[in-house]
């Protein structure tokens, strides 16, 4: 009896990353793919349209529109049957802890991982739940990523954001004097003695990602107005 292989649809805003899995993907026998497409708000109205595939790779930041957190959870609840692995080259560990909150099945690291997105995509599809045990390890000046704490990276983001100290105290509940002592003790550890150059930094790298880029919520899609493929 021959096995029918598993469909995959593949969503990544960016060319050569689309590419890759495709042609990664391609040769082996056990995966057949559906679909490739550039948005996460595609795949939400792709598996409204059609048979909602077994698995699902899906980059976490898309240029425009809805994340790909996002819409993976929300598809993730309209169709728990489909497998999906969530996909990134940042290297925020936030991210980690989202999707598995979200009962996303696996995350991989496009860039650094340890494992072959094959490899996980087996794993994935054999039951397990494949996740790094941290963000790969990244520098930001002095100090490595993977050792900021919840609330530095919060700092981090609201600064990448342009907000003042008053701005930043606002949004964590502390006071301007606090959000100070916090910036000047993450720029000594750091290294990098500039509020505007620690932002860029930690932007360029992946480190942190603005809540800017998040989910946009004019091109929003709730789950109720897309209509489940019967």
């Amino acid at each position: 009896m021959v096995n029918t292989p598993y469909t995959v649809i593949i969503v990544d805003d960016e060319l050569i990353s689309r590419g890759f899995m495709e042609m990664l993907i391609k040769p082996l026998e056990d995966y057949r793919i559906a679909a490739v497409l550039s948005y996460a708000k595609d795949a939400m109205q792709w598996c409204s349209r059609n048979k909602p595939p077994d698995l699902i790779l899906m980059d976490v930041m898309m240029e425009k529109g809805m994340d790909g957190l996002t819409a993976a959870e929300m598809l993730k609840q309209m169709y728990p049957q489909t497998k999906i692995i969530l996909t990134t080259s940042m290297v925020d560990t936030g991210f980690l802890n989202q999707a598995k909150s979200a009962g996303i099945d696996s995350f991989w690291f496009k860039s650094c991982s340890e494992i072959s997105l094959t490899d996980i995509m087996d794993r994935t599809m054999a039951g397990c739940s494949v996740y790094p045990e941290d963000a790969p390890a990244v520098m930001l000046g002095a100090l490595p990523a993977n050792e900021l704490t919840s609330q530095q990276r919060k700092l981090l983001r609201l600064l990448i954001d342009g907000l003042s100290n008053r701005e930043i105290g606002e949004r964590m509940y502390i006071s301007p004097n606090t959000v100070k002592a916090h910036l000047e003790d993450l720029m000594r550890k750091t290294g990098i003695h500039s509020r505007i150059s620690l932002a860029a930094k930690a932007s360029r790298l992946g480190v942190v990602v603005s809540d800017s880029d998040r989910l946009e919520p004019a091109d929003a899609v709730s789950p109720s107005s897309i209509p489940p493929h019967r």
